[in-house]
């Protein structure tokens, strides 16, 4: 029985390996030497992108990962809405929105470029479960279910990264203070995309003391 459960684990982690989107952050503070580095405790976010579904994805998944670092999250999907503005005209609006909102930094994200490439898929065995194993073998570790391996060839598949960049401004002053580009690898949905890249982006920010705890 031991057998089995540590097989059903290792193909429980084999699926959840399989379905994370991988995502490489750098990052750089803008501060001037010698000028301290802020850390907040309120961001306002915004997402540039010509969908609105996909800016509410990614600002959603950026506010819980802050909410995870009790840093508060104001979203301008849910503050302006997605409907289509000028330039100038949104920028008034996001002006006054992180007034009202309080927020003490801005996060400004803004896809750079996307890359396609071809990822080659190493080859592997899956374990497949089996009927159970005769009963006279006992109570042995092929008790319950038993195991045949399947190979599967190794192949080339087509891949898309998104590289974002990520700008952090400073409320008190207006002035940008940190930067990252981020490279979100093949991610399989938008959703799978968004939160991988929000878990990047925000660790990272974090490790590099830019939020308040």
């Amino acid at each position: 029985m031991q057998m089995v459960q540590r097989a059903l684990v290792f193909c429980a982690a084999l699926l959840l390996a399989a379905c994370a989107t991988t995502t490489e952050t750098q990052s750089t503070w803008q501060t001037k030497t010698g000028e301290p580095r802020p850390a907040f405790a309120h961001l306002f976010v915004v997402v540039l992108s010509e969908s609105a579904v996909t800016s509410a994805a990614v600002e959603q998944q950026v506010s819980k990962s802050l909410a995870k670092r009790d840093v508060t999250a104001t979203l301008a999907s849910a503050t302006l809405g997605g409907e289509s503005q000028q330039a100038e005209q949104y920028k008034a609006h996001v002006e006054a929105a992180v007034k009202e909102s309080g927020a003490d930094g801005v996060m400004v994200v803004s896809l750079l470029k996307v890359e396609e490439r071809d990822e080659y898929v190493p080859p592997q065995v899956d374990y497949m479960p089996m009927t159970s194993a005769p009963l006279y073998l006992g109570y042995g570790p092929y008790v319950g279910y038993s195991y045949s391996a399947v190979y599967q060839p190794g192949y080339y598949q087509n891949a898309t990264d998104y590289y974002l960049q990520t700008q952090l401004y400073n409320v008190a002053n207006k002035k940008p203070v940190w930067q990252a580009q981020s490279r979100s690898m093949n991610p399989y949905s938008l959703k799978a995309g968004a939160e991988g890249y929000a878990k990047s982006v925000v660790g990272q920010l974090d490790r590099d003391g830019g939020l308040k705890r």
